[in-house]
């Protein structure tokens, strides 16, 4: 059972790593226009989904093993990474809320270009997030 629920834990790693290219393909989206600009945005909106199913995959299956297969982690450790959790899955959710409203815009072109500055800024602290919830997550022993 450890096996599977560490491929789990894995696997869910994996999608929301995916997460981590979104500063980088935001970029490209600034050179696209009409249907073609729609058509990337709702694959970003898609990939913002995945993420926040990895998120609960995570939550999930790390709790398991923290509990189920290790010693019980300190209760900082516990705190500081439901946190780190949240704030990335809250950030994921503006940045998806954000590209929804670009998507159903009249003028998408317009939408994306007033939102560009938010949906950057976000995409890279939800980045930071990311590297800092790997950091807490593999130096356990730091917050005991």
């Amino acid at each position: 059972m450890y096996s599977f629920i560490v491929f789990a834990h894995v696997l869910g790693a994996l999608l929301l790593g995916s997460f981590l290219a979104f500063p980088f393909t935001f970029k490209s989206l600034l050179s696209r226009s009409g249907s073609e600009l729609k058509i990337a945005v709702k694959t970003l909106v898609d990939f913002t989904r995945f993420a926040h199913y990895a998120l609960i995959l995570l939550i999930i299956t790390g709790g398991w093993m923290a509990i189920g297969y290790a010693t019980y982690p300190s209760l900082l450790w516990v705190v500081l990474s439901l946190i780190l959790f949240m704030l990335i899955g809250a950030l994921i959710g503006m940045i998806q809320n954000k590209l929804k409203r670009v998507i159903v815009s009249e003028d998408p072109d317009n939408a994306l270009q007033r939102n560009k500055a938010k949906l950057n800024t976000l995409g890279w602290f939800t980045f930071v997030l990311i590297f800092t919830v790997v950091f807490v997550m593999t130096n356990r022993g730091l917050f005991t």
